[in-house]
């Protein structure tokens, strides 16, 4: 598949890819890196892979394109371009911060802190978690990520590499 190398549209999530654009459905090795987009279509446009939901046409994900297999996945350890809308942020807000922490490591009476920072990989003693069902229903593109809850902030986690992606206050 050739990509694409002018489009009049914004890649970014939430834009709704124009009629004319010809969507593939997803390849296998793709969807086993990101399994929540099983049944979803792409477009290569440059040395990208955008994702599109079939029923609405709108972009739920960006990913590099390394271009190299002979099918369009990204390799596993290559960044992903990570844009959270203002509306996700309002989301974890409102939901995983509402919820109370109900449990830190404790290990002879003191509680083990680890420091948590953007950009770094979270420890495996940390417990990262699944968003709320409410997250995912207000704002679907999140998903894909998990988060810790720490001194009055959310950190967006990055499951696969365990790495902080982003820190919400």
């Amino acid at each position: 598949m050739q990509p694409l190398t002018n489009v009049n549209f914004s890649l970014s999530v939430g834009t709704i890819v124009p009629r004319d654009v010809r969507l593939q459905p997803l390849p296998a090795d793709v969807v086993e890196i990101v399994p929540q987009y099983r049944g979803y279509n792409f477009v290569l446009v440059k040395d990208e892979i955008v994702i599109v939901e079939p029923s609405s046409e709108k972009i739920v994900a960006v990913l590099p394109y390394s271009g190299r297999s002979t099918a369009s996945a990204p390799a596993p350890t290559e960044r992903r371009k990570t844009t959270f809308s203002d509306r996700d942020r309002e989301v974890i807000r409102k939901h995983a911060k509402a919820r109370p922490v109900e449990h830190e490591r404790r290990t002879t009476g003191s509680t083990v802190r680890t420091e948590i920072r953007t950009g770094e990989r979270v420890p495996d003693g940390v417990e990262i978690e699944a968003f709320p069902e409410e997250v995912y229903r207000d704002a679907p593109t999140l998903r894909e990520y998990r988060y810790i809850n720490r001194d009055s902030h959310t950190y967006i986690v990055e499951p696969q590499d365990r790495r902080v992606i982003e820190e919400i206050d």
